[in-house]
């Protein structure tokens, strides 16, 4: 007699709309400006841990979208932020092949939270909730390895840059964008190959004031839209006009390019006509959709995830009788 349990089959969704992300937020992020605060916070922590440990920037990248799909996922909690982002890192640095040893990390993590010689004990607590955090961010990202796999902001602006045969100061100021982009909930919604275009459209508009972007892109296969392309491109141009002074562009700003400051993104939006981008979802559809209503169980022992929506749906066919029981 076979006996019965309960199992969880989710589809990886990589990348969501700003409604779903708002709806799945609001049952982890109890309060939005702490949050927030504490991200800039534990960007330029996590930041630091790469300057000492000198990781590329696709690390960094990888270890906040880490970070940040977690906390869709699972409550905010003030106190355990910092166990949360060195596991990220730490996680990040098997996912891009930057390897380091786990001690090495924590020290460097202890060592800036104010602690210079931390005791063996307190670095093993330590160790115990990265490894503890490490399994609930990999569930969180539904162990799909696609998304920081091939594709990293700076190296996709690096290798558009030279197919379009722009400038080194167009790439580089690219570049610098790319870094505040970090900041935004915009890795979450948006491929990085799109973003990369995003900061170099905004780049080539700064210096190149009057070129074509569009004849410049013109008849080039992207893989992307413009709707995808102009949601990325808003998010920038918006977080630039509403946070100018907390963005790291206004002090480092190449020597090499005029200084220019908030104005030149309030003329850029002005000039880019009516704002538009991904099409969302309405309220409605999103509350009928368990994936965005139902909190995560991590109390059932079996807990699968796939890629393809046709195997969700085809274990949804099958039902109780079929290979698997339970719900799905």
């Amino acid at each position: 007699m076979s006996a019965k349990f309960d199992t969880q089959l989710l589809l990886s969704r990589p990348y969501l709309t700003k409604r779903e992300l708002t709806r799945l937020q609001r049952d982890t992020i109890a309060d939005r400006r702490t949050y927030n605060q504490k991200k800039l916070a534990v960007i330029k922590f996590m930041s630091e841990i790469c300057l000492h440990l000198n990781f590329p920037r696709r690390t960094l990248e990888t270890a906040i979208y880490f970070y940040q799909r977690y906390h869709v996922f699972n409550r905010f909690e003030t106190e355990l932020c910092y166990t949360v982002a060195t596991s990220s890192l730490l996680l990040s640095c098997k996912q891009v092949e930057t390897i380091k040893k786990v001690n090495e990390i924590c020290n460097i993590s202890l060592r800036l939270r104010n602690v210079p010689k931390p005791s063996p004990e307190m670095l093993d607590n330590l160790k115990k909730g990265v490894f503890q955090i490490e399994l609930r961010i990999l569930e969180s990202c539904s162990f799909d390895y696609r998304t920081n796999n091939f594709l990293h902001i700076d190296e996709c602006v690096v290798k558009f840059g030279r197919s379009f045969h722009l400038s080194y100061h167009v790439c580089l100021l690219a570049w610098v964008i790319g870094y505040d982009v970090l900041k935004l909930d915009t890795l979450l919604t948006i491929p990085q190959h799109t973003i990369a275009l995003a900061t170099l459209k905004i780049a080539y508009q700064i210096l190149k004031p009057g070129a074509d972007w569009f004849q410049l892109v013109a008849r080039r296969n992207l893989e992307t839209d413009k709707y995808s392309l102009n949601e990325a491109y808003f998010d920038i141009l918006n977080f630039y006009i509403n946070s100018f002074d907390i963005c790291d562009l206004k002090n480092n700003i190449p020597p090499e390019i005029s200084y220019f400051g908030l104005e030149k993104f309030i003329e850029l939006k002005k000039n880019a006509g009516p704002e538009f981008g991904l099409h969302d979802f309405n309220d409605k559809d999103i509350e009928m959709d368990p994936y965005f209503t139902s909190h995560r169980d991590y109390s059932v022992r079996e807990r699968r995830y796939v890629l393809s929506p046709k195997l969700v749906q085809d274990e949804v066919k099958s039902g109780p009788s079929g290979p698997v029981g339970g719900r799905a």
